[in-house]
């Protein structure tokens, strides 16, 4: 059997390891072909045309704003989808992420905690493993969870190992990997009673250690859709550990505004903002993006081949378009007196339908 993972990798050579999935999840033709039960692995679909391209958002109030400057700030747009070729370092970046935080924000609320997240795998028998569906698999894993006496982990499944040192050649060998905290039955016990092997790769002693490996499980984690990629169980499931949700979408700093989208004037006498630039520049570089309907397209950018200046493109986007429509200049002035009031209760609630008028 080839190890998915070694105390080695998590400890001393994280990056490059993790650096080595992404090149290979990029180049190798073997990493397309290879499938387990609707699973493949990541980075192996198609792009979308905005697909790691620049928006510009911002903000115009410059009344508001330092010596009458526009705020902008420059995102790079992702499609979220693991399955990206482009994308799909930023879907395992923003995972690794929500995980951090509520792996961390469980064990914030254990003051006098004896246990720390430890790095565990559980290997079903690989001649059974292959000829059975992941439903089935699944159900056999809670029994060997019960077994293992785990009631609080996070799990990441892997239905592929690799033949090459280099990692370009997948096979089939379903496992799962865990985070786990709390106690976890003896090995020797645990096999003779599951027959399933059990691996204890060590502790997470920190929240960048639980970051680092979360990041590399997800590199070369079975990805499919509609199924998630993590799972929670116990005490940090969905259902007993609330985690709040990031914005999707800051506001102004400075007046504290919903930004809005706007397109780059290079016909201005000022030179444009760098590509990713957030904070003050010239107004006179942005013109706002108006709603026409479905027809409006969003102004997305992309360097050019120089790498020292960028480009214009005009796509469509569903959620930018959403964006616009939800911020419009009327629906702002009124978010904005609304944040001025004193007693909040003292104005009259209109429906957002009325703003869009």
């Amino acid at each position: 059997m080839y190890p998915a993972y070694s105390q080695s990798i998590l400890v001393n050579k994280p990056i490059s390891s993790y650096a080595n999935y992404l090149q290979q999840a990029r180049e190798s033709p073997y990493w397309k072909d290879v499938e387990y039960g609707g699973f493949n692995l990541p980075a192996q679909g198609l792009s979308k045309p905005y697909c790691n391209k620049w928006i510009s958002y911002g903000c115009d109030n410059i009344k508001q704003h330092p010596r009458n400057q526009h705020y902008a700030e420059h995102i790079l747009k992702t499609c979220k989808v693991s399955s990206c070729p482009l994308c799909h370092e930023s879907w395992i970046g923003r995972s690794a992420n929500r995980s951090t935080k509520r792996l961390t924000m469980f064990l914030e609320t254990k003051k006098h905690r004896v246990w720390k997240f430890r790095h565990v795998v559980l290997s079903p028998p690989p001649d059974q493993s292959v000829n059975l569906s992941y439903p089935a698999l699944k159900k056999w894993l809670q029994t060997a969870l019960k077994v293992a006496n785990i009631k609080t982990a996070m799990i990441v499944f892997h239905p592929f190992r690799f033949q090459d040192k280099a990692k370009s050649m997948p096979y089939v060998s379903p496992h799962f990997h865990l985070l786990v905290y709390g106690h976890i039955t003896n090995t020797t016990e645990f096999h003779n009673k599951t027959k399933w092997n059990i691996k204890n790769l060590g502790d997470l002693k920190t929240d960048k250690d639980i970051f680092t490996c979360t990041r590399y499980l997800l590199s070369h984690a079975g990805v499919r859709k509609g199924t998630s990629t993590v799972r929670y169980l116990g005490d940090i499931s969905y259902r007993k550990l609330k985690v709040e949700k990031e914005p999707k979408i800051p506001n102004c700093p400075y007046c504290y505004l919903p930004l809005k989208i706007f397109s780059i004037n290079f016909d201005s006498k000022h030179e444009p903002p760098p590509l990713d630039h957030v904070g003050l520049w010239d107004p006179s570089c942005f013109l706002p993006v108006d709603d026409n309907g479905n027809d409006t397209k969003i102004p997305f950018y992309q360097m050019n081949d120089d790498n020292e200046s960028y480009c214009e493109e005009l796509i469509y986007s569903f959620e930018e378009l959403m964006h616009i429509q939800l911020n419009s200049h009327k629906i702002c002035e009124h978010k904005y007196f609304y944040n001025q009031l004193k007693f909040k209760t003292s104005i009259s609630c209109k429906k957002i339908t009325s703003f869009l008028v």
